[in-house]
């Protein structure tokens, strides 16, 4: 999504089809798995676990009913959603046509699709109108995503850690949950790191990816980073 907003505010003929691309690429995306269900199914584990904290000392109770209301609003948006997801743009054989061709190297030559050309001959104004109504139900999930993981990212806070010889493990309590590590480094380390995690443990590797085109290999050094385990 954020690439589609990106695109969608450049006014280039060809960032607009970058935009359309990416709704298509949504659209297979979102096929695979109800995800309508997951999200209503996360709303209502997250609204449990976050009124049982309303009984908890130095709550913020305006804070908490806040989030809790955002949620309803979300159930909501969620259920208004009529029809199976990606569903609305199968019925447009101007998308279709895009989709099929859009596979084969080369397949969006003008002379394939004349009537991709002529779309993106219109003007910018028109073209915004017709990748926002396409894209609508998946910039409603965005909204509601963003509020599920927003929920979890604030759920722990970030605590330092080192990683000797750029390796670090550490066990997991199988009866916790956990749901979300985050990492964090300084933008101007040349390393990124590789995360492996299982149902007991998880570790961390920090990757040296120089020269870009050769294999990355493990950092020998002690890196520093700030670590989240995020439950909620």
């Amino acid at each position: 999504m954020k690439r589609f907003h990106y695109f969608l505010a450049l006014k280039g003929g060809w960032s607009g089809y970058s935009a359309l691309l990416t709704i298509l690429e949504l659209t297979t995306l979102l096929e695979r798995g109800d995800l309508k269900q997951e999200l209503l199914k996360e709303l209502e584990r997250q609204s449990i676990a976050l009124k049982s904290l309303s009984t908890h000392e130095g709550v913020d109770t305006a804070k908490l009913e806040l989030i809790l209301s955002k949620q309803k609003n979300a159930r909501e948006r969620i259920l208004q959603l009529s029809g199976k997801l990606g569903e609305h743009l199968k019925r447009i054989d101007f998308l279709l046509s895009i989709r099929q061709r859009t596979s084969i190297p080369g397949g969006n030559c003008d002379f394939d699709l004349p009537e991709l050309r002529f779309w993106l001959n219109q003007s910018y104004e028109q073209r915004e109108v017709d990748l926002r109504r396409w894209a609508a139900p998946y910039i409603v999930l965005e909204t509601v995503i963003d509020l599920i993981l927003n929920a979890i990212r604030d759920s722990a806070m970030p605590k330092p850690e080192i990683a000797e010889n750029g390796f670090f493990q550490q066990s997991l309590d199988p009866q916790q949950a956990n749901q979300l590590l985050r990492i964090s480094i300084p933008v101007d380390e040349k390393i990124y790191p590789e995360i492996s995690a299982g149902k007991h443990r998880y570790s961390v590797r920090f990757l040296d990816p120089f020269p870009i085109d050769s294999v990355p290999t493990q950092v020998k050094t002690n890196v520093p980073f700030m670590l989240s385990r995020c439950s909620l």
